[in-house]
């Protein structure tokens, strides 16, 4: 019984490690997305939280949303990157899709949050934003 549990375990040993990643490999690259419109709350209540509704733009089937946002603080400012997965090299549909996602926050300073979110770049590369002010009280 040893040599057979000793068998079975290499087997799957030499299987499992089997090296063909020809299988699902393929090139992609990850890019930030433009934010289309955020679901804000008017006002905070200190020491709440809150979940903010962000809906981004997909332009193609080679685009893929995983939950995945950078969040940089800035002062009061806090800036909203999505990040997009997208697939390279493989055909895509040109059917544009829209993708909500929530972000949770809770209200921890006095100070009014302002919201930027992302919504590309300007002809001088420089970021563009939607801009929100939400107030605490």
């Amino acid at each position: 019984m040893k040599h057979f549990i000793a068998l079975f375990l290499i087997s799957f040993l030499i299987v499992g490690c089997n090296n063909d990643d020809d299988y699902n490999d393929h090139d992609y690259h990850l890019e930030y997305t433009s934010v289309i419109s955020a679901d804000v709350p008017s006002e905070f209540i200190y020491g709440r939280t809150y979940r903010i509704n962000v809906t981004i733009e997909l332009p193609s089937s080679c685009y893929y949303y995983y939950n995945q946002y950078d969040y940089f603080y800035e002062g009061n400012a806090r800036l909203i990157y999505p990040i997009v997965h997208v697939d390279d090299g493989v055909p895509c549909a040109q059917n544009i899709r829209e993708i909500t996602f929530s972000i949770p926050v809770q209200a921890l300073q006095y100070a009014p949050y302002v919201f930027k979110f992302y919504q590309g770049e300007d002809a001088d590369g420089q970021d563009k934003f939607l801009t929100i002010e939400v107030p605490v009280i």
